[in-house]
């Protein structure tokens, strides 16, 4: 038996609560950057020239999270998540889209790795909720226009030179409303590693990209991401995450005629969709629900430990999960 506590967490600009979850994660993250020797992460001049190029707008909060933590050299080359020490992540998710639109994912990880906060903020007029990764950077999230982003492992181990996805996912958050403005920055922004992101709106407009640091990103009319890429591309990741398999049990959920928005949440509590392999470090960590027609999303863990939250109403809570 394996056990984790959850934090919801509300602090609308920088401060002590910001300050305290940086110190909380900071070591592991410290030895995560230099985990492949230090001269092998981009220098502090590198990081500040990429986000000034492409994350201009994230730039000056990048600066004030620096200074409100004290941020040495390593702190600051860590947080601007530019070519980051490369990791793997699972995932399902999936946008249901019969009457109220809404996205669904399992996050699948190393449970000891995992932050498991929801942090919400106001650093740009714009109100975020959002499972937090890499301290400031986003796993899935929605912000107060009704705009929601998931990522998950795009199951291929090319890295290149671009920024962790969640940062980028974070930016989306900030500063863009709809899944056109998303797709934008999603198309400019380069990533160090392959992802699929999807997004969903207000208006029920969804999309998933495939991202690559070697091509361009391809963009799908399809509300479902998984582990792999293309349809043909057994990696052993895919295999060994079951990707094909849970992508399949994705679709057939979707088009059951039978299947009602309770019913389908309900299946990512279990296999192929749930993963349970925590002492393997890779185990379904939560399942999300957002719904940006209410503005509101859910947390659900095992034994039926649900959180709920919305912009109107959200509670600073601990929850203590068992595995």
């Amino acid at each position: 038996m394996k056990q984790k506590w959850f934090s919801a967490l509300s602090e609308d600009n920088l401060g002590e609560t910001f300050t305290k979850h940086y110190e909380r994660f900071k070591e592991g993250y410290r030895a995560w950057f230099l985990k492949e020797g230090e001269f092998n992460r981009p220098t502090f001049k590198a990081c500040d020239k990429a986000l000034k190029q492409h994350l201009p707008e994230l730039y000056p909060q990048w600066e004030k999270i620096c200074n409100i933590i004290d941020a040495d050299d390593i702190d600051a080359r860590l947080l601007s998540l530019y070519c980051p020490t490369p990791y793997v992540t699972g995932c399902s998710q999936a946008v249901w889209l019969k009457s109220m639109p809404i996205l669904v994912r399992n996050y699948d990880y190393d449970l000891n790795l995992s932050e498991g906060v929801c942090l919400k903020t106001k650093w740009h007029g714009k109100t975020v909720i959002a499972m937090t990764d890499c301290i400031w950077g986003v796993l899935d999230g929605m912000n107060d226009d009704g705009l929601v982003v998931s990522l998950s492992f795009g199951g291929r181990g090319d890295v290149g030179k671009g920024f962790g996805i969640p940062i980028i996912l974070r930016y989306i958050l900030e500063f863009c409303s709809t899944v056109p403005e998303a797709i934008e920055v999603l198309s400019r922004v380069p990533t160090h590693m392959s992802y699929n992101v999807t997004l969903l709106d207000a208006s029920g407009m969804y999309k998933t990209l495939e991202i690559s640091p070697l091509s361009p990103p391809i963009l799908l009319d399809i509300p479902i991401a998984v582990n792999h890429q293309g349809n043909f591309a057994l990696t052993n990741y895919a295999i060994f995450s079951k990707s094909y398999e849970r992508r399949q049990q994705l679709l057939n959920k979707l088009q059951d005629p039978l299947m009602n928005v309770d019913a389908f949440i309900g299946s990512f509590e279990y296999s192929p969709l749930f993963v349970s392999n925590y002492d393997g470090g890779f185990g379904t960590i939560y399942t999300a629900v957002y719904n940006p027609t209410w503005r509101a999303m859910e947390l659900r863990w095992p034994h039926g430990i649900k959180m709920i939250q919305s912009f109107e109403h959200f509670e600073p809570m601990d929850v203590l999960v068992q595995y």
